[in-house]
């Protein structure tokens, strides 16, 4: 997913620019601000205010917004082409709008002090935040995990198991079992219990996305004799341990005292898992150990799962089209800094759900969760401080 959008991005400016048309940079160029004051005092300060300078959410401001910007957006409105959760309103605004009338207004509210000015003058919080770890959060939550598991998920325990690079869905399952004792182990019931379902759904995604290495942990039994009663294995774990299957988890390159005892668990039923059970029953304690060496000796897989971008990575792609900061100076492309909050996290949102149909901005926007949105708008909202 990061990928296809980086990719996408990496030709943003050429795309962008086919996208606006210079006929309607030409005509805003050209605009007369004192008509459209007239026209603008008329149809848009109830929603954008007497100065371009929004009181409503989830509505832009306007002051000082590059009019060949303005100019398409009201194009887009006018010939349906641009979606908003004000489309009746603005479809009304701007129907009876000529192409001259709409290039005024753009020059009107171009000529304004700008938004971004304004913004500058009255913030208070200084310049916008640039996570540098997005996995702050959950590092804070997994710090009692990195005793037994390690700081990035690979144990140096012998009997505990290396979390990195499992899938995530497996890790949820596993976790889910702790919390409800269909596996049994009273410390790690403990650790799972308060936690809520995004929780565990975060911790599992971290472990996901660190790169795994296989256990420096003593090897117990014999890897090459392990090789005949793994095969009954490869169906699900896969043949070098590596599983495809997001549900089952990886054994390669996993403690082989861990694996041991996890057979053990599974065959006295401390782990509550029927297929297990049948398909490890008759196992002895040599047939074990070896089976858990087979595995342990082999080099597990990364999983083709990207760390999330920190907010300034975000903004980095951002910035190509947008300008530093947000602060373009192209007319083709919108000022984002000091634009309201809000309004950049419902068009944000818009994007990433393909309410507006813009392929370049839906590439971008589709890979970030909710949390980038609301932590990218705030950057942009607050970057005309600086």
């Amino acid at each position: 997913m990061f990928e296809r959008v980086t990719i996408r991005t990496a030709l943003a400016a050429t795309f962008c620019a086919a996208l606006i048309g210079s006929a309607a940079l030409e005509a805003a160029a050209a605009g007369d601000v004192e008509a459209g004051k007239t026209i603008a005092k008329k149809h848009c300060v109830v929603c954008h205010g007497p100065e371009g300078m929004s009181g409503t959410a989830d509505v832009p401001h306007l002051a000082g917004q590059h009019a060949g910007y303005i100019m398409t957006a009201l194009q887009g409105y006018r010939d349906g082409a641009r979606a908003s959760d004000f489309m009746v309103a603005m479809t009304v605004a701007v129907g009876a709008l000529s192409d001259e009338d709409m290039a005024n207004v753009a020059a009107y509210y171009d000529s304004l002090t700008p938004f971004a000015q304004v913004a500058a003058q009255a913030a208070k919080s200084g310049a916008p935040p640039e996570e540098e770890d997005p996995f702050a959060a959950v590092r804070a939550m997994t710090e009692a995990c990195a005793g037994c598991h390690g700081e990035d998920g690979n144990s140096d325990q012998p009997g505990s198991p290396g979390l990195a690079g499992q899938r995530a869905e497996y890790l949820v399952d596993a976790l889910n079992a702790y919390k409800t004792g269909a596996r049994k182990h009273d410390m790690m019931q403990a650790f799972v219990e308060p936690l809520s379902t995004a929780e565990i759904e975060e911790i599992a995604f971290y472990y996901a996305v660190m790169k795994p290495v296989a256990a420096a942990t003593p090897m117990i039994g014999d890897s090459f004799a392990g090789r005949a009663p793994a095969a009954a294995c490869a169906v699900c774990h896969g043949e070098d341990g590596n599983a495809e299957d997001p549900k089952t988890p990886r054994l390669a390159g996993l403690d082989s005292e861990y694996l041991a005892a996890a057979i053990v668990a599974y065959q006295d039923g401390t782990r509550d898992h029927s297929v297990m059970r049948d398909v490890v029953a008759a196992l002895d304690k040599t047939e074990i150990a070896n089976m858990s060496a087979f595995y342990a000796a082999k080099a597990p897989r990364a999983l083709p799962v990207l760390k999330p971008l920190t907010t300034k990575e975000w903004a980095e792609k951002c910035n190509r089209c947008h300008g530093p900061g947000g602060k373009s100076t192209d007319p083709r492309f919108p000022i984002l800094a000091g634009q309201s909050q809000s309004y950049l996290i419902k068009t944000l949102k818009h994007y990433h759900g393909g309410q507006r149909g813009d392929p370049m901005m839906f590439a971008m926007s589709f890979a970030m969760n909710e949390a980038d949105i609301l932590k990218l708008a705030a950057y942009y909202a607050r970057s005309a401080a600086q």
